[in-house]
Parts: C-alpha cells; structure tokens; sequence
C-alpha cells in the first residue's frame, strides 16, 4: 500500500512538472511584457530608418492586450493633405514590393513587427493610419496563416504624385524570388523545407549546442523555419543567432514562384544561449552580412530546387 501511494506521488509530481509550463504558456499575459513591447517601438523605428522609410513612416504606439500585441504606425508628414499623400504613398509601396520581392508592404509590415517583437503573426497586429479618427487606414494581421489587410479610404487619393525614397529599390530585394518552371507549388515548398531543415541540422555552437529548429508552421504553399543555438553563421563577433526564415510558394500556370524572406538575430551568451527576447535585430547591424548570407543560402537552395 505504501509502495502504491510513494509511485502516485510521484506521477502526481511528473504530471505537475510537465504540465505547470504548458499550463503558464496557455494563462500567458501580454500585458506583463508591455514595457518590452515598448522597446520594440523604437526598434522598428530604426528599421525603417535603415530601409530609407523614415520619411514617410514612424512606430507610434504600442496596444497591448492578453493574447495580441498591436503597433500603430502613423506618417511623418502632418500637412493638410496628410491622409491623401499616405494613401498614395502606402499604394505605390504596396505595388512595389509586391512587383520586386513578391510580397506586398503589408505583409512585410507584418512579419517585421512579430519578428521584432518575438510573438507569432497570429498574435500580432499592425494598423497604419493618418490620425485618430482616420480618413485613411490599413489594418493587417494574421488570419489562418494568411495575412489580409483592410483598408478604409473616405479621401479621393487624388493628389500629386507623393515622392517616396529613391532607395525603395533596395527594400527587400535581392535574390529572393525565383521561377521554377514545370513544377508543383506543393512539392516545391515541401522541397524547400527538407532542403533548409537538412542544411541547420548540420550547424550549432563550437561547443555544447546542436542548432535547435522549429518548422511547426507549414502549409503546402508556405512555412516558417526558426532556428536557435547557432553561432558564426553572420556575426563575426561569436555571437549567438536566431534565424527566421519565411517560404511561400505560388502556383503559376506550369510553373512555381517561389519568394522568400531572412530575418535574422544575434545575443550575447557566455555558456547559454540567450532567451529569445534577449536577442537584437541584425539587420540594425549586420545588414551587409545578413544579405550576402541569405544569398548564398538561397542560391544552394535553388540549385537544389531545379537539380
């Protein structure tokens, strides 16, 4: 009897360790974390500044709630036709992006606010309006995987035309959309993915640490590979990394559209890595070594692609 009662005890203790962390995660509250949302804010204020969109953009605020983080982004310009020139500004954006890196602004938007502020898409929401109430506005966040936007417009749009960066070219370009041709968008990204999950298997740490990779998001035309515990992949200072990387895959015809993005963190550890939201955005840091590596990344990767 006494046996009996010494091996419920400990099952009850197992059950209480295992289970109290996934208990915690699901009664997780945003709110406690607002003071680092909050710093966030100025971290995509300096993503836009190293991207030339600080003219036209800037990280106004920060909403928090229990399960869902929201970033205001309000324009710079406060003339009389504010509302107007953001309108024009926000469609040519959307129209070039979307031409040269096969997502539009939106979703871009969206994936540098979750990234930066360490939530998943689903959990996070962008609103871009000229003022409160708006006569121009865009909400964006996560639905099902899919990332819509809704507009709210009662201007013309009808103004002169609005002057956006000359370096808007250099937004989110680079060797990241790529054609496959005669192929099927669900064997490509399922392609893809072994291919990537193949090549961080082989990565980690001089010591201790094997790459920690997490592929839970995957669609058929579409998935997300977060990996941890790496080092000397783009810093050169022994850093530790956090690499996030987005596939979406588009059927064309015969054919396959296949665009990408790399985003990419580092953090200072001594024997362990950092938690994750200890980590800094690269792209504030390393810009030139984050592009050349995804570079090269996906160069290999469409070689294998097309083989």
């Amino acid at each position: 009897m006494a046996s009996s009662l010494f091996r419920l005890s400990i099952l009850t203790c197992l059950c209480i360790f295992f289970c109290a962390p996934l208990a915690f995660a699901q009664l997780a509250d945003f709110r406690q974390d607002k003071v680092f949302f909050q710093k966030k804010k100025q971290d995509f204020n300096l993503w836009l500044k190293q991207n030339n969109l600080a003219g036209i953009f800037r990280a106004d605020s920060i909403a928090v709630s229990t399960q869902s983080v929201t970033l205001f982004i309000k324009p710079v310009y406060k003339g009389k036709q504010v509302c107007d020139s953001m309108q024009c500004a926000w469609n040519q954006l959307e129209r070039s992006n979307k031409q040269l890196s096969g997502q539009f602004f939106h979703e871009r938007l969206l994936h540098k606010w979750a990234f930066l502020a360490e939530v998943h898409e689903d959990q996070a929401v962008v609103v871009v309006r000229c003022h409160d109430p708006a006569h121009f506005s865009a909400k964006i966040y996560s639905n099902k995987g899919k990332i819509p936007v809704e507009t709210l417009s009662i201007r013309s749009g009808v103004v002169a035309e609005v002057t956006t960066p000359a370096s808007l070219q250099g937004v989110n370009v680079g060797d990241n959309k790529m054609l496959l041709q005669g192929k099927q968008v669900g064997a490509v990204c399922q392609s893809a993915r072994r291919y990537l999950v193949g090549v961080y298997k082989a990565k980690g740490t001089p010591i201790l640490w094997k790459a920690k990779i997490d592929s839970s998001y995957t669609t058929y035309d579409e998935f997300i590979l977060e990996v941890t515990h790496l080092s000397n992949e783009i810093c050169p200072d022994g850093y530790f990394e956090y690499h996030r990387i987005y596939v979406k895959g588009l059927q064309k015809g015969n054919d396959v559209e296949l665009s990408w993005e790399f985003q990419g963190k580092y953090g200072s550890g001594i024997i362990f890595p950092p938690r994750k939201n200890d980590y800094k955005d690269m792209d504030l840091r390393y810009k030139t070594s984050l592009e050349e590596y995804q570079r090269q990344l996906f160069k290999k990767l469409m070689d294998a692609l097309r083989s």
